[in-house]
Order: structure tokens, then sequence, then C-alpha cells
């Protein structure tokens, strides 16, 4: 009896020595430049933490190479997890099309936030009115559209142009795709006429579709968005039956040990939970949809199998 007691006594002791919290400034990697969706949910994650008192986070914006070179920034920094990177799922085709120097292996996967499905949109005075005109115009001249995409070639996004293509009949690789860091640079790009179409976040062409300069085609997702954008139709409503999720995850260096996996987890499962996070969920369309450290190793091996066989299927990857 004398034993259990001590032993009781204990476990409070025990559970506080595993417990660890940061004890100085974090660094959120994002491997994207500033604008962009990438960015506008590390500046959110940024505040979250922040009001939630996790501490001070500062981010770092590391573009380039498909979100490539923030990741092998951030592994410069093993076991330290006063560093953490943001990945969109665009970095998870790069690394299936093995254009990556790092996999999620060699990291460490804390949590999925949110998913982002994308619009299609293009100018406001242009002759692409529906998705059906788009496929129309890939089936007489493949060469006589471009479109614009970030941050990877390859990625969700580049993929649903490539499904496009097949639709119509078009070879996948020979469609016109320019590649931006943000994108909110291809929202600009489509309105000064320089590009037929942008696929990129609600969020990244909102203000220029609202000033007049932009118009936005579908919603590249299973259902529509709700409020400003809610009269705009799916892809699949208008007889285009593609998809382009974009999803984020939060990730750590290698070689974090599970007490800082599990703080990290359960401090950013709040954030999106929170009451605080309502205004940036309803003007960005973010669909939050968490899987924690424990599930989220093998959910990503899925969806790069996933993108492994589609790049392959449509002729971008061997």
């Amino acid at each position: 009896m004398k034993f259990l007691i001590a032993l009781l006594f204990c476990l409070p002791l025990f559970t506080q020595a595993q417990s660890w919290r940061p004890d100085k400034a974090v660094e959120l990697v994002v491997g994207a430049a500033p604008g962009g969706a990438n960015d506008r949910i590390g500046r959110s994650l940024q505040r979250l933490l922040q009001d939630a008192k996790v501490g001070t986070v500062n981010v770092l914006n590391k573009p380039g190479g498909g979100q490539s070179v923030a990741f092998a920034y951030l592994n410069t920094h093993p076991g330290n997890p006063h560093y953490l990177g943001l990945a969109s799922s665009s970095w998870l085709t790069t690394v299936a099309a093995g254009r990556g120097t790092l996999t999620p292996r060699e990291l460490s996967p804390i949590i999925k936030l949110l998913d982002e499905y994308q619009m299609y949109f293009v100018r406001a005075d242009s002759s692409i009115k529906s998705a059906r005109d788009i496929v129309e115009r890939l089936r007489k001249d493949p060469a006589s559209v471009t479109f614009g995409i970030s941050t990877a070639a390859g990625n969700p996004i580049h993929i649903s142009v490539a499904e496009i293509a097949k639709l119509a009949g078009a070879d996948p690789t020979k469609i016109k795709v320019v590649v931006f860091n943000t994108g909110t640079d291809t929202a600009i790009q489509v309105a000064g006429g320089h590009l037929d179409i942008g696929i990129q976040s609600p969020g990244s062409a909102m203000q220029l579709t609202q000033s007049g300069k932009l118009r936005f085609l579908g919603v590249a997702g299973p259902r529509r968005h709700g409020g400003v954008l809610a009269n705009i139709p799916t892809m699949r409503e208008q007889g285009v039956d593609v998809t382009a999720n974009v999803f984020y995850t939060i990730f750590g260096p290698r070689g974090l040990d599970a007490a800082q996996m599990a703080f990290w987890d359960d401090a950013l499962a709040s954030a999106m939970k929170s009451d605080a996070v309502k205004k940036d969920l309803d003007f960005n369309f973010w669909t939050v949809d968490t899987i924690g450290h424990r599930d989220l190793p093998a959910f990503l091996e899925k969806e790069m199998d996933g993108y492994r066989r589609s790049l392959v299927a449509l002729g971008m990857a061997k």
C-alpha cells in the first residue's frame, strides 16, 4: 500500500518532467514568397499561437524549388523544436515526382491543418466564360491557352490542368503552364493579360476579383464555397470533373521527441478549433481538417502514392 501511495505521488512529477514548451522564439519557415496562400496561413498561425501565449513566433519566407529550399533549411536544425515548417501539398508532389532532396520520412510530421480548394479564374473581359470553354479551346488548339499556378510544377493544381487537357484530347505535357512563387503573383499576371487562366486559392485572387479585374470561373472542389462565392459553380457542375485541393501540414526538423511533437500537435489543433481562427477561415475559404502526428505519416504516404500514380499517368513523372 505504501508503495502504491508513493507511486501515485510520483506520477504528476513524472508527467511534468516529460512535458515541454518553447523557451525561446519559434521560427516558422514558409516555402513561398509573401502575399500568397502559404504566407497567409503562416501569418495566421503566427497570430494564433502568440495570442494563445505559446510564445514569440517569427515567420521566415524561403521560396524556391517547389518548397524544397525551405525544408532543406528546416532540417539544418535537427532535434530543435523551435523550428517549424509549413508545407502545402505542392511540396509532396515535388517529392512524389522525384524532384525533392528530402521526404516527409526525414522530417517530423506534426499535424495536417486544413484543406483549400482552388479556384479557376480569368481576366474580367476574357472570352472564356465557363469551364467547358477551357476544354473547347484546348481541343481546338492546346497551345492557345496559358495557365498560371504556384508554387511547384506537378502539384495538385497542375494535375487538375493536365486532367482538363486529357478531357480535351490534348497532350498534358504540351500545355503551357507557368509556375510562380505565390498565388498572388499568378492573379496579377492574369489580370494584366499575360496569362489566360489562373488556378489558385480564393484569397489570392479575391482582391482583384472584387475590383473587377478578374472573374472566377469555377471551384475545383466537391462543393461550392459559401459567402460571397456561393454563386460560383464547381467545375464538376459545369461538366468538367476535376478537383484541385491543396492541404497544409506542419513539420518539424528530424529528431523531435514525443513530448515536443505532442506539444505542437495539441497547440496547433487547439488553434484551428479556436474562435480566433474563424475570421481567417471565412475570409480565405479554408476548411479545417486536422490529422495529428500519430496518424499523419500513414496519411502522407497514401497521398504521395496517389500523386505518383497521377503524375505517371499524366506523363509528368517516370
